[in-house]
């Protein structure tokens, strides 16, 4: 489903993981991206805590996959979006 909220800008959504290189590569030369704005990442800290393996390959393999990605697509801006969330908030 495709979204035109201005003349020049369109929204494409897409389902994936950002760690699956190939189609991150596809995604950006299909559709010439400019910018990134990155913010996937499991946030639960007690979950991903008890899943280092998965917590890891996401957040950290992933993000470097999709930065790779955009680097060969020659994507002019990767902007990381971080919400890290406190292990014990008191809010």
């Amino acid at each position: 489903m495709m979204t035109s909220l201005a003349p020049d800008l369109e929204i494409v959504q897409v389902l994936g993981t950002v760690c699956d290189g190939k189609a991150m590569s596809s995604l950006m030369s299909a559709y010439k991206i400019n910018v990134v704005l990155h913010a996937a990442a499991y946030k639960h800290v007690s979950v991903v805590q008890q899943n280092l393996v998965s917590g890891v390959a996401n957040n950290v393999l992933g993000t470097n996959t999709l930065a790779q990605a955009a680097r060969a697509a020659g994507v002019a801006q990767f902007i990381l979006i971080s919400s890290d969330k406190a292990v014990r908030p008191t809010n």
